[in-house]
């Protein structure tokens, strides 16, 4: 075509370089003064619709230049700064630069990396970076895994997987039958709100997360887990994970994974570990022992938007055996 269209939308790169720059300078007067500015204004809901609901609904546009700049005035002035150096109220962390440009370029691709075809260089990069952090944590080579929007994707996605595995061939096609006795899953009490939304997302119910009790550091309770394992089996009920936590995002416990791992193995379970907020920690040699058994795990949730300061939203999951992803997720319409 030698003509490009023409969009309203559109932008010439001299166009693109101007108000990018604009915007560039104003987001770097922000990195080198957040410091100045409090955490968060507290300012209520109300307070804050008041600076928008009073614009009616645009008829003509206005130039991307005030737009964007309005727009950063804004956030820059109604926010909650977790990127603040006196920030300590959560768990998510501020985003490096780095990782903001990056965003920017990711943007601009804009890749759909739902298959490669479409996204040639971005899986290869996804590829690699999940192999970095599989590496990062110390587990052993043969790991795959996902890219996913953050701490409950990740979880869900392993906990999809795992079930698949470990529950019976028909499930796929059949559904979950009480056939085969119900399926269970094993977690402590400290375990994080996710796997209530898994059981009930995915059709297994609450009554089936086996909720046990810790003991007096804050770890799940290993005799209680296998008491309540046996029972179950007696039952006639069909466990089928057990999922450590490396990291509770109230105290930091991390479980005994080494344990965790033995009893999974015993009563051929699968071994999930919800890593979301602490397993990054697995890279400090002071803390090797803390983190032992998790390379044993089959499936490991993490978040590098909270250690690893990637811009939100940024989840992984690590899988021991990458074709179980393959034989869960994949799908061929008739």
């Amino acid at each position: 075509m030698s003509d490009p269209r023409n969009s309203a939308v559109a932008m010439s790169g001299a166009a693109f370089s101007s108000t990018g720059h604009q915007l560039v300078d104003k987001i770097s007067l922000f990195l080198d003064t957040i410091h100045q500015k409090p955490v968060t204004t507290g300012e209520s809901p109300r307070q804050l619709q008041k600076l928008i609901e009073t614009i009616p609904f645009p008829v003509d546009g206005r130039p991307a230049e005030t737009l964007l700049l309005d727009a950063a005035e804004k956030l820059f002035d109604h926010s909650l700064f977790n990127g603040h150096p006196k920030f300590h109220g959560y768990i998510t962390s501020s985003p490096a630069p780095i990782g903001a440009l990056a965003d920017l370029l990711a943007s601009i691709v804009n890749a759909n990396v739902g298959a490669r075809i479409l996204s040639p260089m971005a899986t290869e990069i996804e590829k690699q970076t999940i192999s970095w952090l599989a590496t990062f944590i110390g587990l052993p080579a043969g790991y795959g895994g996902i890219m996913v929007s953050g701490g409950n994707m990740a979880n869900f996605t392993g906990f999809v997987t795992g079930i698949a595995a470990k529950a019976p061939k028909t499930l796929k096609e059949e559904g979950i039958s009480a056939e085969h006795g119900r399926l269970l899953i094993y977690c402590s009490t400290a375990t994080h709100t996710w796997i209530d939304k898994a059981a009930v997302l995915f059709g297994l119910g609450k009554k089936s997360v086996r909720w046990i009790n810790t003991d007096d550091r804050g770890k799940i309770d290993i005799d209680l887990l296998e008491k309540t394992i046996i029972d179950d089996l007696n039952n006639g009920d069909k466990p089928v994970m057990i999922i450590g936590t490396a990291g509770d995002v109230s105290t930091g416990v991390v479980d005994d994974m080494k344990k965790l791992s033995s009893k999974a193995k015993q009563y051929n379970l699968w071994f999930h570990i919800d890593g979301a907020y602490g397993i990054c920690a697995a890279v400090l040699p002071a803390l090797k022992e803390m983190f032992a058994g998790i390379e044993d795990a089959d499936s490991i949730a993490l978040d590098p938007h909270k250690w690893l300061y990637s811009p939100l939203e940024a989840g992984c999951t690590l899988v021991k055996d990458p074709n179980l992803l393959k034989e869960t997720y994949s799908s061929h319409p008739v």
